[in-house]
């Protein structure tokens, strides 16, 4: 039996697979031989080129981006973390569905008894700039434990981004997506 898979340009299969193995960083399960090829590295007290107040910086590799929340309004635990990558990805909407697809598969690979659920996929028709796809995911580990998470791409004139928001509580995914997509959305017009 075989399966069809969605056909990517180059351009798209890459930050498709730069997306997911962000999401499996994300999530703790992805492999260190299966990063990319670091980028020059900057320096450890470097800041970020976006950051939101109230919350602990960390940097993971040479481009990831995360973010603890450290005040009561983000949600004890959660996590945001972006990536950075070059404007002009002509990805459409349906390959970012397909992709999620995908992301879920890998994902509920990974972890045997994991439930992933898609609350919802949404974002801007066509391949102009700027535009934002946004799928909003629900995740049950074997043990019964939740997780939102909200995870998105933001195109830009001047750059891309992968953003991610994970929480207990959907509302705080949802907000502190929000707040970092705004500040992001400034970066990379």
């Amino acid at each position: 039996m075989t399966s069809a898979a969605p056909a990517f340009s180059g351009r798209n299969r890459a930050l498709v697979r730069s997306f997911l193995l962000a999401l499996l960083t994300a999530a703790g399960i992805g492999a260190a031989s299966a990063q990319p090829k670091p980028a020059p590295a900057a320096t450890a007290t470097q800041p970020p080129p976006v950051a939101v107040s109230g919350w602990r910086y960390e940097r993971s590799g040479p481009d990831r981006h995360i973010f603890h929340c450290e005040q009561a309004s983000c949600g004890a635990g959660s996590k945001v973390s972006y990536r950075l990558y070059a404007a002009d990805n002509p990805m459409t909407l349906e390959q970012f569905r397909d992709s999620q697809d995908q992301i879920i598969k890998a994902l509920q690979q990974r972890t045997p008894g994991q439930r992933i659920t898609i609350i919802g996929v949404d974002g801007d028709k066509g391949t102009a700039v700027p535009r934002m796809f946004r799928a909003r995911r629900l995740t049950v580990t074997p043990n019964g434990a939740s997780e939102y998470q909200v995870n998105g791409l933001l195109f830009g004139a001047r750059a891309s981004a992968s953003l991610i928001s994970s929480a207990r509580d959907e509302k705080a995914s949802n907000d502190n997506y929000a707040k970092f997509m705004v500040a992001l959305a400034s970066k990379i017009r």
